[in-house]
């Protein structure tokens, strides 16, 4: 007895006897029989005991106390629990992908959690070795390829397989995608188990309902390990202030800040719906965050002030910005007036009420840009750059990435939309390729990036560009949501290719010439160094293309956001800027001498 209870053996549930189990009953058994055989020979000096007795005494126990536990685990899991036999009449008939640990701890999972109407399958993998192997009496079926061969010889049974669950949560997107293509070609659905971690968390359903195959598993990016450390430092404490605190970055942006214990958060939000959601949330999600909500235009320089004096931020994320490439290309004055415009004022603002670090959110379309979207974003970096160099109390940093999947204006939710509609799903060309990552990953990695730029100097005027993995096709993406959906591109669902608009590029840079010369590479991010603008030169400039706007003389503001960025050419892509147009005697908007341009490393 002081044996089984120094092994802690009367502690343990029998449904859930393991091999740690036996090995402390072993341990157990050869504990009790060393004690007892030791005092038998002190006492009696062993002369009424044989060594094979002590022997068969030690194997009795190990089978006496292990053979009951598994005799009841295995009536739990074999007998008494319909769904490890194949039911013909079962709402869920699962396969599993692929034979490994994490397939063999969802098995017991859901033999020992799942309700009647649930039933496993089979296996499926693609590797030779498993292909006659069997895990807790499930057989390896076949390959991937076979699903076709497999689904439809079950349902001649009359047993029909509803859905390959993956079990391997770190499956590349490749084969995920690969997968789904069977899947679709088969008839049945896709899901994938969470991450043990994150189905310890979610309980006893989540076994019972794996998470559907999402875009961002198609996608293939490795998970980047972001410094929680030094984002702690750079937020906590401090009061941060968050511009377009209701788009998808900056509320996105709001939501991980509050995780790292801010003095407040300061949300500024033109748009009063937008406002409001994200304020309801905060007061559902985030009762213990101190955040003050404000509707306020960047653009108004007087209510801007006033507010950062007011709050007196010390960091500031600058999200807000007119984001829309064919809307801003009609647009162009209020795009000059939102993203470079408001972007001097909500800087300088920062700067005079005391902020120590402000981080512009900018955009891969600034890299030699065909849009105007694209340059007033690269005339907004400037001036942050020319900021950052001129001034030592406040750190300017630029943060440039690529597209967010599912942010408002993305393809992914107009392609759902379309599907929904039953098709066509439109692309503008078939080569055309974006770079994507999701907006909680671009978020934290802003937030690792700007936290650097704060604790180095000599990353002063350098542009902080999101490691966003390779391009991918539009098309190709268009295809892998037709397919999540469950239908097959161009057979269910058309894909109709409808040409480029204004200011759109078959491909995007993350990079410009000079740029890509003068890199240092961190985690997650790269630090860029391109020649700047001097920032009396830019000032200059934004005084003169703000009397441009108010005037609405479209073409000299243009004009001269073409002389900030000299590989803008706005007259090859904005309708009605052709050159017949222009006053007598001026250049075409970007047209001139860039000799005299040693500021900006973007001229073609």
């Amino acid at each position: 007895m002081g044996s089984l209870y120094l092994m802690r053996l009367n502690r343990g549930l029998w449904k859930y006897a393991s091999i740690s189990d036996l090995v402390a009953i072993a341990k157990a058994a050869t504990l009790a029989v060393m004690v007892f055989t030791v005092g038998n020979f002190l006492v009696e000096r062993a002369e009424y005991i044989s060594r094979i007795a002590m022997i068969l005494t030690w194997v009795f126990m190990i089978f006496g106390l292990g053979a009951g536990r598994v005799v009841y685990r295995f009536a739990k899991e074999s007998v008494f629990l319909p769904n490890r036999r194949d039911a013909a009449g079962s709402a869920a008939t699962y396969l599993l992908y692929p034979f490994s640990d994490t397939t063999d701890a969802y098995i017991r999972a859901v033999r020992r959690l799942a309700p009647d109407g649930v039933s496993l399958a089979g296996i499926i993998d693609s590797r030779p070795k498993y292909a006659r192997s069997q895990l807790h009496g499930l057989r390896v079926l076949g390959r991937p390829g076979d699903l076709d061969r497999i689904v439809a010889r079950r349902k001649m049974r009359g047993l029909s397989i509803t859905e390959l669950v993956v079990t391997d949560p770190t499956i590349s997107g490749s084969e995920m995608t690969t997968l789904l293509e069977y899947c679709n070609s088969a008839g049945i659905g896709i899901s994938r188990l969470p991450d043990m971690f994150e189905l310890a968390k979610a309980g006893r359903g989540a076994v019972l309902a794996p998470n559907p195959v999402r875009l961002e598993d198609l996608l293939g990016r490795a998970e980047i390990k972001v410094d929680f450390a030094a984002i702690a430092a750079f937020v906590k404490g401090r009061t941060v202030l968050v511009t377009g605190a209701g788009g998808t970055i900056g509320a996105e942006l709001c939501r991980q800040i509050a995780g790292f214990n801010p003095s407040r958060i300061v949300m500024l939000e033109l748009s009063e719906q937008n406002l409001y959601e994200i304020k309801t949330e905060f007061l559902r999600d985030f009762p213990e965050v101190r955040f003050e909500a404000y509707i306020c235009d960047v653009r108004d320089r007087h209510r801007v002030e006033k507010l950062m004096n007011a709050v007196k931020p010390d960091v500031v994320f600058h999200a807000a910005a007119l984001k829309h490439v064919p809307i801003v290309e009609n647009n162009p004055l209020e795009a000059i007036k939102t993203n470079f415009i408001g972007t001097s004022i909500v800087a300088s603002a920062a700067h005079s009420s005391g902020a120590k670090a402000f981080i512009l959110i900018s955009t891969d379309k600034a890299v030699n840009p065909t849009s105007v979207m694209g340059a007033t974003k690269r005339a907004a970096e400037l001036y942050c750059q020319a900021l950052d160099l001129a001034l030592d109390d406040c750190c300017f940093r630029i943060v440039r990435f690529g597209n967010v999947l599912g942010s408002s204006g993305s393809v992914v939710p107009l392609f759902k939309k379309q599907i929904e509609r039953g098709g066509p799903v439109t692309v503008r060309h078939p080569d055309v390729s974006r770079y994507f990552m999701t907006i909680p990953e671009a978020v934290s990695l802003i937030l690792g990036a700007a936290s650097h730029g704060l604790s180095n100097g000599h990353a002063r005027g350098s542009i902080l560009i999101l490691d966003m993995g390779k391009p991918i096709r539009i098309a190709d993406l268009a295809r892998r949501i037709i397919q999540l959906a469950g239908f097959s591109p161009e057979k269910d669902i058309a894909i109709e290719y409808t040409g480029l608009r204004p200011g759109e590029k078959l491909e995007e840079e993350l990079f410009s010439v000079t740029e890509s010369s003068n890199l240092h590479r961190y985690t997650g991010f790269v630090a860029a160094h391109s020649r700047s603008v001097e920032k009396a030169a830019i000032e200059n400039w934004i005084d003169e293309i703000a009397k441009a706007c108010d005037e609405e003389n479209r073409l000299a503001a243009l004009e001269i956001l073409g002389t900030i960025v000299p590989s803008y050419r706005p007259w090859e892509a904005i309708p009605g800027c052709e050159t017949a147009e222009l006053p007598e005697g001026s250049t075409p908007p970007g047209r001139h001498d860039q000799r005299t341009d040693a500021f900006t490393g973007d001229s073609s």
